[in-house]
């Protein structure tokens, strides 16, 4: 490898057409900036063509790029000619009151079987990320807002934060939302049909989530659950998603506690017995 430029940046865990010879381990880059970096042209607002400022996505792409090129440099060290699964995050991060926003890519780093001497249809770390813009922004924001409220069980669950968690897939807040579903049902013995709307929306969320997340999230629910109503729910929302998976209701038959038993079994005779 003559030198980090000419390491193979791919963002997918595999390399089609090539093998991976050796896992070395993660590696990652962090570059964090003020936000007085983008005031400038922020507040002139004379290059803003569509809602989009140009100058501002501009800055963003030079940080990406600055994050790739450090990385590239990480794996190099290392002696990898390849870093696989690169994925890349930007947060905004705060302390005596100000604040700045960091930027974080991290990646495996490989050694692969043969070198790359010709240009490859993976994608390349010369990938322009034009379209990282204030929108994004503010979305890391409101997320990292809504999650730490969650933490702290200061999560006001209205339409609009049902609405940005379901969008955006904010699995984080899983925890806190099981917890309220689980007060809306015993509010139920009071006052009857409490948690139905909650079981709506529970349901619409954990569908926008990739699969095996909400096949995770609701099976060791299901696992966990002190609340035999709360388990019995949580089942039918594997039923209504159709998310029924063979290992993992045999997981819970074989439980040593008898009622993860049952719940087991109420999953796969649901077509019997629901």
């Amino acid at each position: 490898m003559p030198n980090p430029k000419d390491i193979l940046v791919i963002t997918t865990s595999s390399t089609e057409g090539l093998q991976i010879k050796r896992y070395l381990k993660p590696v990652s880059a962090h570059i964090v900036a003020g936000t007085n970096l983008f005031s400038d042209f922020l507040g002139g607002l004379t290059d803003v063509f569509g809602g989009r400022s140009q100058s501002y996505q501009k800055q963003l792409t030079s940080l990406y790029n600055e994050a790739i090129e450090r990385i590239k440099f990480a794996a190099y060290e290392i002696g990898a000619n390849c870093i696989v699964g690169l994925n890349i995050d930007m947060d905004e991060i705060s302390g005596k009151g100000k604040s700045m926003f960091m930027l974080t890519a991290i990646g495996t780093a490989v050694i692969l079987e043969k070198e790359v001497t010709e240009k490859s249809s993976l994608t390349k770390s010369d990938e322009k990320f034009e379209n990282v813009g204030v929108d994004r922004i503010n979305i890391l924001r409101t997320r990292k807002n809504i999650i730490q409220k969650a933490n702290s069980e200061k999560l006001e669950l209205n339409e609009e934060i049902w609405s940005f968690v379901t969008s955006n897939q904010v699995d984080e807040v899983y925890p806190y939302l099981l917890k309220n579903f689980s007060k809306a049902l015993m509010d139920d013995r009071y006052t009857p049909g409490t948690s139905s709307n909650f079981y709506k929306l529970l349901v619409g969320y954990l569908d926008s989530l990739p699969e095996i997340k909400k096949i995770d999230l609701l099976y060791n629910s299901i696992e966990e659950a002190e609340d035999e109503q709360l388990a019995l729910k949580l089942s039918e929302i594997i039923k209504e998603l159709n998310l029924f998976d063979f290992s993992r209701g045999l997981k819970l038959l074989q439980n040593d506690d008898f009622q993860v038993q049952k719940r087991g079994l109420i999953i796969v005779t649901h077509d019997t017995i629901l």
